[in-house]
């Protein structure tokens, strides 16, 4: 999910932080800060009831791997007291979203224990968020927080209903739910625009993808598209994996995907050391149908969460260009980038989302540039 293996791909904004104080200086600040909100419950991903005493959240913490998916709903930084330092440098950095709002570089990333990846609760004490969004997977480091009275809203993450939820408990926690329910509605239409013709594709249109998050010399990371969290899954009826992957990802070897034999490759943009030219020259994978048929591209560095649009497009189109004919996909990253993020992006900015320069030499991504 860009992410780390998807991964992870997926984040989250902002809730209100009752009981967060260390000291009684803080426990007053909070108290002048929103001392007549009426209080907020909120009904989170693990089914648990939890209650913002000092109503909407005005800041967070953010522990998934998700900064612009929030951003895309607050589309301001101000709000972010802390998150990820790998979200920062692998996810945003040198991205569109870093170039117009760089000062998210600047977030407080202090918000992990030195031992490894559990919460400093110390630090995220002395921010005193009203909030703290993590994954309803991580109880280990989501009671830490909650023994020293944090609010801690659990997000879940897999499938489109996930996303959907957690944006949900977003606009719930910060007030925001008007703002929630017009990117939902954005999204919704890329979806049904896209559905209204993969939904009609035969069983033998259906394209046989792969998706590879890693490689390591001879091992590859590799989701299928079987899987809820693959973001073609959610493009229903698109394209299937040959290789049923069970788990959410699979290690394979280059002789297992020889097997698979896919007719279409897409490798993860945050796979920073792949690009089609790696399967284009490698003097095994050569031999796949998809790269000889230079059907290899890089993904789209938007966010597969909070920019599906973008996503869907590039699966849908890539697999069959000639059901798509005369759609304008930089029309698209223009309109989804002023949406969702408030920025009018350049036509080099379009290249860079789109991961032009890698993917210039691969059948029909002429469709996609200038």
């Amino acid at each position: 999910m860009k992410k780390s293996l998807l991964i992870s791909f997926i984040g989250i904004a902002a809730l209100t932080l009752a009981g967060c104080q260390s000291t009684d200086d803080s426990q007053k600040n909070k108290e002048v800060k929103n001392i007549s909100s009426k209080a907020v419950t909120i009904v989170d991903g693990r089914g648990k009831e939890v209650v913002l005493e000092d109503g909407y959240a005005k800041n967070f913490v953010l522990f998934p791997n998700e900064g612009t998916e929030m951003f895309s709903i607050t589309q301001s930084v101000e709000p972010f007291l802390g998150m990820r330092k790998s979200d920062q440098d692998s996810n945003i950095a040198g991205g569109v979203v870093a170039k117009y709002y760089p000062e998210i570089l600047e977030v407080n990333s202090n918000i992990i224990d030195a031992e490894g990846d559990a919460p400093n609760v110390e630090e995220i004490l002395k921010l005193n968020p009203d909030v703290v969004f993590q994954w309803s997977s991580a109880e280990a480091k989501i009671k830490p927080l909650e023994d020293v009275g944090i609010d801690v809203v659990a997000l879940n993450w897999g499938t489109y209903k996930d996303d959907v939820e957690r944006y949900t408990l977003y606009g719930q926690a910060l007030g925001m739910q008007d703002r929630v329910e017009a990117v939902l509605a954005h999204h919704e239409k890329a979806k049904k625009a896209v559905l209204s013709v993969t939904e009609k594709l035969t069983e033998a249109e259906r394209k046989n993808h792969v998706f590879v998050s890693h490689v390591n010399e001879n091992q590859m990371n590799v989701w299928g598209t079987e899987l809820p969290h693959t973001p073609v899954h959610k493009v229903e009826n698109a394209a299937f994996t040959e290789g049923k992957i069970t788990n959410k990802d699979a290690d394979i070897n280059a002789e297992t995907l020889l097997q698979w034999d896919p007719d279409m490759i897409v490798i993860g943009e945050w796979a920073k050391e792949i690009t089609p030219d790696y399967f284009y020259n490698h003097p095994v994978l050569k031999n796949l149908t998809a790269v000889k048929e230079k059907r290899v591209y890089k993904s789209p560095t938007s966010s597969l969460l909070d920019n599906p649009g973008i996503s869907w497009y590039f699966y849908a189109v890539l697999s069959h260009p000639d059901k798509f004919e005369g759609f304008d996909m930089r029309k698209q990253v223009r309109e989804d980038y002023k949406m969702l993020y408030n920025i009018d992006v350049t036509e080099e900015d379009i290249d860079q989302i789109l991961n032009v320069a890698e993917n210039k030499n691969s059948k029909s991504f002429e469709l996609f540039m200038q």
